[in-house]
Parts: C-alpha cells; structure tokens; sequence
C-alpha cells in the first residue's frame, strides 16, 4: 500500500518541477493558531534563492499554484544566511514544553547535511546562532508576519512572561505553587489585597470564574479553565502580565471567598448594546455609578447602562446580596 504523500511533500514535488531546491523550511505549527510554512529554495536555472510562503490554513492541494507566494533573496542577504548556516557544524537541538499548547516552530535545513531544530514558542537561550537566518528569511515575507517573530525572539527581547500572559499556561489553579507564574513582589502585593478583602466579587459562571478586585479602580479579572492542566487569564489594569489582581483572585478561590455577582434583567425594549452584556437571560452587575448599573461582559468588559430610560425603570434584580441593597436603590432611583 503506497504511504499519502503529506501537504509538504505535495508543496515540494510542485516546487521541485519548477526548478527549486529546498535549502531550509520553517513551519509554525498552530503558532497562534496559524499554520504557516517557509521555504528559502535555489532555482539552479536562475543562480538565484528564494523565499517561499504558504499559508496552510487557506490551502487548497488541488490548486497549489495558487496558494504559492515567493520572491528573490537579494544575493548579498542569501549568500550571508548560507554562509551562517554553513559555518559550523551544529547538532539536531529538541526543547519541547509540555506546558504550552500549539505554538511550535520546526526549521529544517538542508545545507551539507539535513539538521533540524524544533522548539516550542520561544527561541531557546543558547540557540542564538538562529537569530540571524531566522530575521533575513522574516525580513521577507509580509510584514503582518513580524508578529510571529517578535515572539520567537521573546527570551532575548525578554518579553517572554508578556507572551506567556497572552496564551494558556499549564497551572493547577488550586494547588500549584504561586511562583510559577507571580514574581515575588507581585506575590507579596497580591497577598496584601486579598487578606484586606479586596476581591469583592468572586463567582465561577461556566467554565469561567469571574472577579471584581478593589482598587485605583474596580479591575476585572477573568480567569478561563481551558482544559483540565490549562488556564488562560485576564484582568484590566495596564500591567499586561501576572498582576497582582489575578494573585488574589486565586487566593480568594483557593480559599472559597466567594460573593456572587448582582443578577439584573433588561424589561425595556431590546437594545443592540445590551445584547452584547448578556449571560444566558440576565446581567452581571457589580455596582451602580452616577445611576448606572455597572454591568459585566463574559469576557470582562464593563458596560454602564441606564436604569431608567423615558422616565421608565428597564431593569429588574433577579438575584440581590442579603440586605438587597441594588433593589432598594433603584426603588429609591424610581421615586426620584
């Protein structure tokens, strides 16, 4: 039984009927959900390289042509990127990380003999001999493509942790210990505002847990449970990173210091905006300012909506805390 030939054997039987020598790929591999696939090839009957790109989330095999986009390496950029790859002799290099999901980049090189390095997200410390062909090849290829290789670089930019902020992070959110993802001072301020009572509301809504934590400003903090080993987080300060919002939310659900959201439903006539707030048929709110309620995405975004509209209330609270504080000030807003 013959073995189906792969999408990249495909690409490089087409490619080599027009005259192209494969000399180095690059593959990012669900990186950022993108799957995208690099060639530097020589065209022997031109005495010329080039850089070959396919995106192989919008590919069609029957049509390859159509889906193939290259241009010529200027001689002095191609004759530098050999040079590198060929001045010595490096050994096959694998650093994988079980903690990350997708996001892996396989370049494979063909120069002397067939090497390859395969790493997960970031270009490993120690791999710096990669920097420069790694930067010629993207200086290439469209200039939305940076992006991909801003991150590759993160470790040497160090802007590693700015990344990881971005993606799903392999923690157990209730016994994993904090260092894996807080730097130390962030532990220490988060410790602070959860035992000062800080995380006001805390509720777990599917398969979310969302929180409001007191501060300069009421932050939002959603924490998403990916999958059993993976979490993805968020919250709306200007630190794009582990802050220490997100510390006490943890501590506060490790500790069970729940406090459900206020439940309000809309009455008045249907309104576009509105029906970007919704969860299911109600509203999470978690406060009133200037006669708003302060209304909560899924995904953490506050929405302030009017309680009264033409001298009429539109909203109505389904679920209030003990003293049913939010039902006695929009009866005391009524009566104004």
């Amino acid at each position: 039984m013959l073995k189906k030939k792969s999408v990249f054997d495909k690409i490089n039987d087409y490619l080599t009927k027009k005259g192209h020598e494969l000399c180095m790929s690059i593959y990012l591999n669900n990186y950022n959900n993108n799957n995208i696939y690099v060639r530097l090839d020589y065209v022997d009957k031109l005495s010329v390289y080039k850089i070959v790109w396919i995106d192989l989330n919008f590919f069609d095999e029957s049509h390859i042509e159509d889906y193939i986009n290259s241009q010529m390496m200027t001689k002095f950029l191609a004759t530098k990127l050999v040079a590198k790859l060929t001045k010595e002799e490096y050994e096959n290099r694998y650093d994988f990380n079980d903690d990350i999901i997708g996001d892996r980049v396989e370049i494979l090189t063909y120069f002397k003999n067939p090497h390859e390095y395969i790493f997960d997200r970031f270009l490993p410390l120690g791999w710096d001999f990669l920097i420069d062909p790694l930067a010629m090849v993207f200086s290439y290829l469209p200039r939305g493509m940076e992006i991909f290789l801003n991150e590759i670089f993160g470790k040497f930019d160090h802007l590693e942790e700015n990344y990881n902020y971005l993606k799903p992070v392999k923690f157990d959110l209730l016994n994993d210990d904090f260092s894996k993802l807080f730097k130390p001072q962030i532990i220490e301020r988060g410790e602070k505002y959860f035992t000062s009572g800080k995380v006001s509301f805390l509720e777990k809504i599917e398969n979310k847990y969302i929180a409001i934590v007191d501060g300069t400003n009421p932050y939002v903090v959603v924490i998403d449970l990916v999958d059993d080993e993976h979490i993805l987080v968020w919250c709306n300060c200007k630190y794009n990173t582990f802050c220490k919002h997100i510390y006490a939310v943890i501590r506060a659900i490790r500790e069970e210091k729940f406090n459900s959201f206020y439940k309000v439903r809309y009455v008045g006539k249907a309104e576009t905006l509105l029906e970007k707030v919704t969860i299911g048929n109600f509203y999470l709110c978690f406060g009133v300012e200037d006669d708003k309620l302060l209304l909560l995405t899924a995904e953490g975004n506050v929405f302030p909506a009017n309680i009264m509209h033409k001298n009429k209330c539109v909203f109505e609270v389904i679920e209030d805390d003990d003293d049913c504080s939010l039902s006695k000030y929009i009866e005391e807003v009524k009566t104004q």
